[in-house]
């Protein structure tokens, strides 16, 4: 007998700290191991969600996924120096990557973007798992309650050094030119996707936990950033997001 939860919120294609920051979670297409584990699978995100079994209980941001699906994270912030900003993907017992640079081509609005499909250390994939299902003598809840929540959080670059053009930039001197304005109407971060699997804002859910499970190959671009904003006082943004479990039943 299944023991998920109704779930309740705002379907989202995107999820926002400000304006300033946006994450977007959604399947890894690109490692065959992901390939293999994503066949059938779905994410979903919610925001302002509740869960009907605990109402007082207010979750700001949700990812939903299906059980051992491999992620793709998606981040897009805004560097109002030109340069780029440094980004970190953590849970509340380790980081999935932690001062990673954004620093390409810049969008319009002084955006950029950066996606992430592996930890940083391991080259494994990021895949959800249930929270119960990794409880063991040497998983206990109150380590598994750290894995159930994922901070995503960036600051600005203030200097870098290109080590392949052997070049530095700054404020003065940016690597790309000065992006287009925004149009007058805004832009909305992102293209809309419909959320597979229904599009409506409930869910039945089990907690869930990041864990790393599989190979992935991804390459990160190396500069090295030789000053940059303190990425604990001056964050450009900071997104809390937990993570569900979608029930196969």
């Amino acid at each position: 007998m299944s023991s998920a939860h109704d779930l309740d919120g705002e379907p989202a294609d995107w999820l926002h700290d400000n304006e300033a920051l946006s994450v977007r979670f959604g399947l890894n297409a690109e490692d065959p191991d992901a390939q293999l584990r994503n066949q059938g699978a779905q994410v979903r995100m919610f925001t302002d969600a509740r869960l009907r079994i605990a109402p007082d209980r207010l979750f700001p941001n949700v990812v939903a996924a299906t059980r051992g699906a491999a992620l793709s994270i998606e981040v897009r912030s805004r560097a109002e120096l030109g340069l780029g900003f440094g980004f970190r993907i953590a849970t509340g017992a380790d980081p999935v990557v932690d001062r990673l640079y954004a620093v390409g081509r810049p969008e319009p609005g002084k955006f950029r973007s950066a996606t992430v499909r592996r930890f940083q250390r391991d080259n494994r994939l990021i895949t959800v798992d249930l929270m119960r299902a990794r409880l063991s003598d040497s998983h206990d809840r109150d380590a598994l309650q750290r894995l159930w929540t994922c901070e995503v959080s960036t600051w600005e670059v203030r200097q870098f050094l290109d080590p392949v053009a052997g070049r530095v930039f700054d404020e003065r001197h940016l690597r790309f030119p000065p992006p287009p304005p925004l149009p007058r109407a805004g832009m909305r971060a992102g293209a809309v996707r419909a959320a597979p699997g229904g599009g409506d804002g409930a869910a039945r859910v089990n907690a869930g936990v990041i864990w790393a499970d599989g190979s992935a190959e991804q390459r990160f671009e190396r500069i090295q950033v030789q000053a940059e904003n303190d990425p604990l006082r001056q964050r450009i943004g900071l997104l809390r997001v937990h993570f569900f479990v979608i029930d196969a039943d």
